[in-house]
């Protein structure tokens, strides 16, 4: 029995040339009993692809389990990729299977295909036949995509949206800039999308509520100083810096801002940046880690979908006493601004907990009354979702990660990202 299997007894392993042959053969015999009454009746009501490329079988289960979590909202033909790089050899297998939400009758068709290291390059020709003709098809990659390969081409252009999460890079730098090139290259062919992007909506919105008041719009002209702040683990441990930058791009893209090619930079924990206004004012942008914050991935912990997400310890026990953030989390943002005359502040920023943020805002004209915010309650948890909904390009992404990757690459070429 493979790992695959293992981990998947509810699936039947089929050859690769039987797998639409046998789920039909899976169809009627349900209708069959159905028909015998032995059987609830369910609906074949898939409404997307979702293919789902993970390295081992480990990984393809959490990530069907946070499919199966979804199928209630997005029913869907889920084929999860399981190619594990120690896995040599040749070898191909699949396992399908169906699954039915709980108290619901939404209906998913479940296919897991088990590809070893010598074989991964034969996926497109199994896995592109699969894509329900006629239904929205998505490729979600999980980790650092191999870039430029024949394999992420060929499976981007099978699809009609990408979806990544640079959070989960190990090469900040170097991914960014390579998911703007693949943005502009597939821009007629497949949109791309990035969780850390649908992740951080919540702070987007409360950074741009400060200045939804008459009283304080003026000071999105005069904003002087920026600082992001974002989760790390470890003092010695890689960071990933990608959410910030890509928060940072936002604010350059949407204010018209441009990098200097003169600014400063420092260490890959903390670095400094020199902008300018569209009225050539100057901005300094700084990011900053914040070290030893409990991070890891949203999807290891398919019961943290939902409005309250439990505390997970590392270990995947359930704890109370312990919270966890994504990796690379913004964990707080800071806006300074100055109109000729006394300083406006504008800050939000996570609280001890992790879940919660709180906004604290200081005119000239007088105390902005703050506000706490539940960040998973409104999407920071479990942002596929969003991504699932996003059929075409989402223009603000796209110019914020031009502006992000512009901003990483100026850092790359005076040190380590």
């Amino acid at each position: 029995m493979s790992d695959t299997q293992a981990m998947f007894p509810a699936l039947r392993e089929v050859p690769l040339e039987a797998i639409e042959r046998e789920l039909d053969n899976m169809w009627r015999e349900h209708n069959a009993s159905v028909a015998r009454g032995t059987s609830q009746a369910y609906s074949r009501n898939s409404v997307l692809t979702l293919v789902a490329f993970t390295q081992g079988p480990r990984h393809a289960r959490q990530v069907l389990e946070a499919i199966h979590s979804l199928t209630v909202q997005h029913p869907s033909r889920a084929i999860i990729i399981s190619a594990d790089p120690a896995d040599r050899g040749s070898g191909m297998r699949a396992h399908i299977g169906t699954y039915v939400a709980p108290d619901s009758s939404s209906y998913g068709e479940d296919l897991v295909v088990e590809a070893q290291t010598e074989a991964v390059r034969h996926l497109p020709g199994v896995v592109l036949p699969l894509i329900v003709s006629g239904l929205p098809s998505f490729l979600w990659w999980l980790g650092e995509p191999p870039w430029g390969s024949e394999l992420l081409e060929a499976l981007v252009d099978g699809c009609d949206r990408v979806i990544v999460d640079t959070s989960e890079m190990s090469h900040v730098a170097r991914s960014v800039s390579a998911l703007e090139d693949l943005m502009r290259r597939k821009k007629t062919r497949c949109a791309v999308g990035d969780i850390s992007w649908a992740a951080q909506a919540p702070w987007r919105d409360i950074v741009a509520q400060f200045f939804d008041p008459p009283e304080a719009q003026p000071y999105l002209e005069g904003i002087e100083r920026v600082v992001i702040e974002y989760a790390a683990g470890d003092e010695d441990a890689a960071t990933n810096s990608s959410q910030a930058s890509l928060f940072a791009g936002w604010l350059a893209s949407r204010l018209g801002w441009r990098i200097d090619p003169a600014q400063k930079s420092g260490l890959d924990s903390s670095r400094q940046y020199t902008l300018r206004s569209a009225a050539d004012s100057v901005i300094v942008l700084e990011i900053i880690a914040r070290f030893n914050v409990a991070q890891r991935s949203w999807w290891e912990d398919p019961m943290s979908f939902g409005a309250d997400a439990a505390l997970v310890s590392p270990d995947g026990h359930r704890q109370d006493d312990v919270a966890w953030v994504r990796h690379g989390a913004l964990m707080s943002v800071h806006l300074a601004s100055r109109l000729g005359g006394p300083r406006a502040t504008f800050a939000v920023a996570r609280e001890r907990d992790l879940m919660h943020a709180t906004t604290l805002a200081q005119l000239p004209e007088g105390h902005v009354p703050s506000k706490t915010v539940h960040l998973q309650s409104v999407g920071e948890q479990a942002p596929l979702t969003d991504q699932l909904q996003e059929l075409g390009h989402d223009v603000v992404y796209e110019d914020a990660l031009t502006a992000s990757a512009l901003l990483l690459r100026s850092s790359a070429r005076r040190g380590p990202a």
